[in-house]
């Protein structure tokens, strides 16, 4: 974040080309969605725009991609969740660029949007270290519901192959699962895809014995869990371990393909590689151009707003702030919520013309990481919980931050009461789109035909597309 003197003067107030301002959101995220609503008093048009039709609650999406949730208990229709706000336009659409010296958001089809006041909150996406297009296809990030019903997929797909596989190295492959990434995520989905195998899976085939199953846990430095202290980083790995997981420290990622995996220098073949290492600004945010650091997030005055362009902000895992610490934030819901607050209040105040907010004090939250069943960590305030409190510490708090509604909260409570007691999840299915169009309807005659029920150039895009 950089230091601005702009709260000691006047309000580094945005000018609205008419009376009644033109906002734009870009995200709906938990930063998104958290500045939007604060801003349902002004008087103002507010345009949300994003992508996708639903907020997601991305700490869940690893049990999702683990059969023990269902993405619909994660994700919430942006629409119901502003419903009640009448200033507030969502769009299902995709921004490319942003070109503030015009005060214009470029869509991807469509009108481009014009604005008086942008909130860029467009998160973060997994970071392939520059290897994104060749190791992306292989290895698997978890940063949308697609991502985690993909994993689910391979992973389930891989122990199917295998349960008929009668090349014994080629089933070993199939039984395998590569982790890539000691940190939070990286170690909560080791440690439940263990589980997985072990206490569910276990007793639903007949040919192989998932127990066997290989789980392997790469990290390339020292360490799991380096924002915690080194003695929660030694338990962690101790619980995965017992857990049956194979933790690798040291041991950095230097290629990734079909077949596997090098980490250090030994090889390891497996059917599925989950990437949870690293993560970058999204494509939106980096046309911002000389504002943006080399992770791809935007650096930002203490207001969130752009260097000379106080009425473009960028707030969450898109902004590149510095915490108490002397380290950038994590990428935490409950720090992209307080952000979006934050400016939300912020705009609204200076719509009014009343007096500035405080500069954002950034605060270090408290750490949280679940390792397997009953086995969490947490550290706040210099204090520090280990086992089951702090594992359903991790639960709780996190299910507080869910926006789907009670109903959302009680279906995904009774999942983990029924895991607990029973081990068994409702959500193993391997779901995937339907094969093309092509497969099941009778070929043109000419180059100049087009089959009777598909309209002029269905085939085509439907091939490319798949």
């Amino acid at each position: 974040m950089i230091p601005s003197d702009s709260f000691t003067d006047v309000p580094r107030a945005p000018t609205c080309g008419t009376s009644r301002c033109k906002i734009v959101v870009i995200g709906a995220g938990f930063a998104g969605v958290a500045a939007v609503r604060e801003l349902r008093s002004v008087n103002a048009d507010i345009t949300l725009v994003d992508r996708n039709n639903h907020h997601l609650f991305q700490p869940f999406l690893f049990q999702v991609a683990t059969s023990i949730l269902e993405p619909a208990e994660i994700a919430t229709p942006i629409r119901s969740l502003l419903y009640e706000l009448p200033n507030v336009q969502v769009e299902m659409r995709e921004a490319t660029r942003i070109d503030p010296s015009l005060r214009r958001v470029v869509m991807n089809e469509g009108d481009d949007l014009s604005y008086d006041i942008l909130v860029v909150a467009t998160g973060a996406q997994t970071s392939y270290f520059g290897h994104d297009v060749d190791w992306s296809q292989h290895a698997l990030g978890l940063k949308s519901l697609g991502d985690a019903i993909t994993a689910r997929n391979r992973l389930l797909k891989a122990f199917e192959r295998a349960e008929v596989e009668p090349d014994p190295k080629k089933r070993a492959r199939d039984m395998t699962v590569v982790v890539v990434g000691g940190g939070p995520t990286g170690v909560a989905i080791a440690g439940t895809i263990s589980e997985f195998t072990q206490r569910t899976l276990a007793t639903d085939f007949r040919n192989i014995d998932l127990r066997d199953a290989r789980i392997v846990l790469v990290q390339s430095g020292p360490r799991l869990l380096p924002q915690f202290s080194e003695k929660h980083s030694a338990y962690a790995a101790r619980a995965l371990e017992r857990q049956g997981v194979e933790v690798k420290l040291g041991a950095p990622v230097i290629h990734v393909d079909a077949t596997g995996v090098i980490a250090g220098d030994e090889r390891i073949k497996a059917a599925t590689v989950l990437w949870c290492s690293g993560v970058q600004g999204g494509p939106v945010a980096r046309t911002l151009g000389e504002y943006v650091k080399p992770d791809g997030r935007v650096a930002v005055l203490n207001d969130f707003s752009l260097p000379d362009h106080p009425d473009c902000f960028v707030i969450g895992d898109a902004a590149y702030v510095i915490g108490p610490d002397g380290r950038p934030l994590p990428g935490l819901a409950s720090l992209a919520q307080h952000q979006g607050r934050y400016v939300g209040r912020l705009i609204a105040a200076r719509l009014s013309g009343t007096a500035p907010h405080k500069p954002y004090q950034a605060c270090t939250p408290g750490k949280l990481a679940t390792v397997s069943r009953h086995v969490g960590i947490a550290e706040f305030r210099g204090h520090s919980i280990t086992g089951y409190l702090a594992w359903l510490m991790w639960g709780l708090l996190h299910l507080r931050t869910l926006s789907g509604g009670g109903y959302a909260k009680f279906s995904i409570l009774a999942n983990w009461v029924r895991l607990l007691i029973t081990y068994r999840r409702s959500g193993r299915l391997i779901v995937e789109p339907s094969r093309a169009v092509a497969n099941t309807v009778a070929p043109a005659r000419n180059v100049n035909d087009t089959p009777q029920d598909a309209p002029s150039g269905t085939l085509q895009t439907a091939a490319v597309r798949r």
